[in-house]
């Protein structure tokens, strides 16, 4: 909280105004009111940040191997574009929305699908299809923080439109096996569960005798059956309309891992095992995602650890180019890897990776005003041949706090540039970690950047 009107006065009159009033008023103020981050969101300090940025490059080298592109989207979007084709849930409950200045409702992007589909139907007749696409960044919503969720947040989206071809769904469940493989996760770590959400609508309409109206909202109540006991579940069945008789061959079904009932999904998985990855995919019928544009394959990726949620997921949206204005069909199928409960994930498994410190190679110190130019254009040179230098920024200061600085700075080597070295043409380079020197010519830059490619020191 703030001082007071009276506190305020209390202590700026203690001091008559002075400069030392000035000062214990403003570090009260400081220390008592610091702006916090808004719930749900992270600060990325630089080691922060360095997982993420490896987390992007691994999604997007993975899939540059199999022919995506990458692309982006805004993050603005008009509340138009998910009205009526995405979860109903994320739009009435979970979107951050803002009034322009005519009044018209926009979104924070809640996902990135809606947005994709718009892009391709205003230049469908200009793309070669099938498009192989792929973008990692930012998404909101607005949702209880939690354990591996928040409300604003990064995510993967790789996506393959133009294709009807189930081996177009085999490519994108392929991928996700793989990103699972390349992260170090096992089968026994997570699976990625499959189902074909026509092929199950076919079954219970004309096996269970339900109706295509009765299907629809039984599918939301399927996609929420691990967060309801099994009485709670039952007793929601009971209220869409379904006989006892039928809710028991609807959970015989569920908890069935044939995929007999689809043949679509059975040429999926074969096609799956032919490529590798077959140990990682595992049918379930209880999967069918809760976003309206799903029309045949759904896909998660399940953590089997303590976590026990999914991890990532997706499927094949046949209809969504056409619900945003497209002319014609461009079907599609695409999945999207949010970080968060990955992240939480390999941290469980202990296989969250121990990253390169991202200080730089080299810290060029400044002996004096009248040696900076030397420093300078020694830093400057370094520079050129392709390491991250940085130098120091008050000439004259004591070395020893030089070297202190860059130490805490995790900066692997120092460059001492006195009058001796100058005067002999050499650079002393001494590496932090080993407490070791070297000279060498000043002259030879190309063996001053092999020795601090060859010797690295300790990183941040």
């Amino acid at each position: 909280m703030a001082p007071s009107t009276t506190d305020r006065t209390t202590a700026c009159g203690r001091f008559q105004n002075t400069e030392s009033a000035i000062f214990e008023y403003t570090g009260y103020f400081m220390a008592s009111s610091t702006i916090q981050r808004v719930k749900g969101t992270r600060d990325f300090y630089p080691e922060d940040w360095a997982y993420q940025k490896w987390l992007s490059n691994t999604c997007i080298s993975l899939a540059k191997g199999f022919g995506y592109q990458e692309y982006e989207g805004p993050i603005l979007e008009p509340m138009d574009l998910y009205l009526g084709k995405s979860s109903e849930e994320i739009v009435t409950q979970q979107t951050f929305t803002v009034a322009d200045r005519d009044g018209k409702q926009l979104v924070l992007r809640p996902e990135l699908t809606p947005t994709l589909a718009r892009m391709i139907a205003q230049k469908e007749g200009e793309l070669a299809f099938p498009v192989r696409w792929q973008s990692y960044g930012c998404f909101f919503r607005y949702e209880r923080p939690q354990r591996g969720r928040g409300r604003a947040f990064y995510q993967w989206n790789i996506d393959l439109l133009g294709s009807e071809q189930a081996t177009a769904d085999a490519e994108l469940i392929t991928i996700a096996c793989n990103l699972l493989k390349s992260l170090g996760l096992t089968p026994e770590h997570a699976t990625v569960r499959i189902n074909d959400r026509q092929g199950l609508e076919q079954h219970l309409v004309g096996q269970l005798g339900l109706t295509q109206d009765q299907v629809r909202p039984l599918f939301s109540v399927i996609d929420r059956i691990d967060k309801v006991d099994a009485d709670r579940f039952r007793a929601q069945l009971c209220d869409l309309g379904l006989s006892a008789a039928q809710i028991d061959l609807l959970l015989g079904r569920l908890e069935d891992p044939d995929p007999s009932f689809s043949p679509w999904l059975q040429q999926i998985v074969s096609l799956v095992e032919q490529s590798g990855a077959g140990d990682y995919v595992q049918v379930d019928p209880k999967i069918v995602r809760g976003f309206d544009y799903y029309t045949s394959t759904v896909f998660e990726a399940w953590a089997k650890t303590s976590l026990r949620r999914a991890i990532f997921g997706g499927g094949r949206y046949d209809n969504l180019t056409l619900q945003v204005g497209g002319k014609k069909q461009v079907p599609g199928v695409g999945f999207a890897v949010g970080d968060m409960a990955l992240a939480e994930l390999l941290k469980e498994v202990n296989l969250a990776p121990v990253l390169p410190g991202t200080a730089p190679d080299l810290y060029v110190t400044v002996f004096s005003e009248e040696l900076l130019a030397q420093s300078i254009a020694f830093a400057r040179e370094i520079r050129n041949r392709g390491l991250a230098v940085e130098l120091a920024l008050e000439p004259g200061r004591r070395l020893d706090r030089q070297f202190k600085h860059a130490d805490r700075k995790g900066i692997a080597y120092v460059a001492v540039l006195g009058p001796d070295e100058i005067e002999r043409g050499v650079v002393v380079l001494k590496n932090l970690t080993t407490r070791s020197q070297v000279e060498l010519d000043m002259q030879d830059l190309d063996a001053v950047v092999t020795h601090l490619k060859a010797t690295p020191g300790q990183t941040a």
